[in-house]
């Protein structure tokens, strides 16, 4: 399979520096990343604890003013929203993008505060089950999209006789996976459920801050997965999602990376080897096109990559002049 590279056109930007990047400037990004051939474009999704533009609301502005690329969620919390309304909403999508959506869902995670209502409560939704709900989700939208007339009773959906005639125009619209196995020191059965779930419902998985010995492990045991179930792993696409900085120099590209990633996730890193997101390269182009042979050495084929700083313009010149001609 030829490699594939989508941008994420960072959908918070415009929250935590209107002054740099406005919705239109995000938009007029999305536009230049389909003119300069890239295969795709992504939006992030949050409700308020990392707020940030709609993610199917800003899709289908991008779908209006796009063509070619695919457009996709990475990725989108399926667990914090009600599962007949996000199929049919998706496949709306699907429908004004002229069969261009990529479905990409977790099912999130969250440190609740004491006393301060978080995103899965004040969805009306159940932090504990999610993983367990998004399971039945994938089930019932495939179905729904499939145009079946459904009645279902499962643990955490009961429907009698929804059918919607509002369905995308892909006849197989693809579903892709985001889980990071590799983070928290899970279980092997909690990591193999997980692989199982790629395994019965996806045409992608994708993860993040990952070393590329890590991505490896995690791609071999859905792989691994996949044949025990008796499906080709050749029909899952195994992807990344960076988040880099491209600067003259290492010691510039950290500083503003990890100034970055405080403001972006609320956090008070001194330093990115403190945080996960170290995994990914701040410096120079050429650190960023070896970082990419490694985890393309490890098995990825398509990248999602999401630049850390408000110059979110200026970052997509640099990746597109001096990091994507080593892979074209």
């Amino acid at each position: 399979m030829q490699l594939q590279f989508g941008i994420n056109v960072n959908t918070r930007v415009p929250i935590l520096y209107p002054e740099a990047y406005t919705e239109r400037d995000l938009i007029a990004m999305a536009e230049t990343v389909e003119a300069e051939g890239y295969d795709s474009v992504w939006v992030g999704d949050s409700m308020f604890q990392k707020s940030r533009l709609e993610a199917l609301t800003t899709l289908s502005a991008i779908a209006m003013r796009t063509e070619r690329v695919k457009l996709g969620t990475a990725a989108l919390i399926a667990p914090m929203r009600n599962t007949t309304w996000l199929a049919t909403s998706w496949a709306c999508l699907d429908r004004l993008s002229g069969g261009r959506s990529i479905f990409g869902v977790c099912v999130g995670a969250e440190q609740p505060t004491p006393g301060i209502t978080g995103e899965f409560e004040a969805a009306g939704a159940d932090l504990k089950t999610r993983g367990a709900v998004m399971t039945e989700q994938l089930d019932i939208i495939k179905r729904l999209w499939a145009g079946e007339r459904l009645d279902y009773d499962g643990a955490h959906h009961q429907l009698r006789g929804v059918q919607s005639e509002l369905l995308p125009v892909q006849k197989r619209t693809p579903i892709w996976i985001a889980s990071n196995p590799h983070v928290g020191h899970l279980s092997q059965r909690r990591r193999t459920a997980m692989a199982q779930r790629v395994v019965d419902y996806a045409d992608g998985w994708m993860t993040c801050t990952a070393s590329p010995e890590e991505f490896r492990n995690c791609w071999t045991e859905i792989q691994d997965v996949a044949r025990a179930s008796e499906r080709d792993p050749e029909g899952i696409i195994p992807s990344y999602q960076m988040l880099c900085r491209i600067d003259h120099d290492r010691a510039t590209a950290k500083a503003k990376g990890v100034a970055f990633v405080n403001r972006y996730y609320h956090s008070a890193y001194t330093s990115l080897d403190e945080a996960r997101w170290g995994e990914d390269p701040y410096g120079t182009a050429d650190d960023c096109v070896k970082a990419l042979q490694a985890l393309v050495a490890a098995g990825c084929q398509c990248f999602i990559i999401r630049f850390a700083g408000e110059d979110q313009a200026e970052q997509l010149r640099r990746f597109t002049a001096d990091v994507m001609p080593a892979f074209r």
